[in-house]
């Protein structure tokens, strides 16, 4: 059990910086870990969001290079800590600890990709919804598929707008705009200091749909995107929540009946 450290960190705090030795795998027990690559303005540069369950620091430990993000923390956060020596023992000698690893990473780098194409091909429309999306994924990494309870649960992000804008990479006030969109149809609802997204499983859902799309939508409007989340949260079946259907279709839904 020495091989393994449980260690908090405050709202700020750098877990590992950018172009240093990684001596440990880190796996978020609670909170919030932006990777992030720091630029000459004195900001950063967020690429990616790991949240409860999550790893990370295995590319560093695999291919024997310092760290190529910063890791910051969003929120507190609680992390336990595989030691070098540990980490590089089980590559050796556990097969089913080498096939784990090949997915994770393989998932970590379709993760890192999306979010570069989002960055550099998606308008602010697609940023906001697919960036807000990453933070259902992350919360259900780990989730049963057979347990509807945690599929359709809600999903706190106590962070506040400015720096999920940063992580969509755009403005606070366009960041706005779109998010109030996203909460007059139902999909999440905003709070002081943080945001929640309603239904986890809807949101997965629509990012996995997105990503299935055999040719990329790069500048989709709002509505379409709304349109989207409406037919993902469709596959729930008789397990959506009755209160995530927007009160327009419901109603409209509802003058059918009476009327038919």
């Amino acid at each position: 059990m020495s091989d393994l450290t449980l260690r908090s960190y405050g709202e700020g705090d750098v877990i590992l910086n950018r172009g240093r030795s990684v001596q440990s795998w880190h796996c978020v027990i609670s909170g919030y870990v932006a990777a992030s690559i720091p630029l000459d303005t004195g900001k950063c540069l967020p690429l990616n969001m790991h949240g409860r369950d999550a790893w990370f620091g295995e590319q560093s430990l695999l291919n024997k290079q310092p760290s190529y993000f910063e890791y910051t923390c969003l929120t507190s956060v609680e992390v336990v800590m595989m030691s070098k020596k540990c980490f590089d023992a089980a590559v050796l000698e556990e097969p089913d600890f080498v096939r784990f690893l090949a997915l994770f990473v393989a998932r970590q780098s379709r993760l890192h990709s999306e979010m570069l194409t989002l960055m550099r091909m998606g308008n602010p429309a697609l940023r906001v919804v697919m960036g807000l999306a990453q933070f259902a994924e992350a919360s259900c990494l780990n989730s049963k598929h057979n347990n509807i309870s945690q599929l359709t649960r809600m999903v706190d992000i106590p962070i506040s707008q400015n720096q999920i804008a940063e992580l969509c990479g755009l403005s606070r006030t366009l960041f706005s705009q779109y998010i109030q969109h996203l909460a007059r149809n139902g999909w999440l609802k905003l709070r002081y200091g943080g945001i929640e997204l309603q239904s986890a499983a809807t949101w997965c859902i629509f990012a996995r749909k997105q990503r299935e799309r055999q040719c990329v939508t790069s500048k989709p409007t709002i509505q379409t995107l709304l349109n989207d989340m409406a037919a993902a949260h469709e596959e729930l079946g008789p397990y959506r929540y009755p209160n995530l259907i927007n009160k327009r279709m419901l109603s409209v839904q509802m003058t059918g009946m009476r009327t038919g």
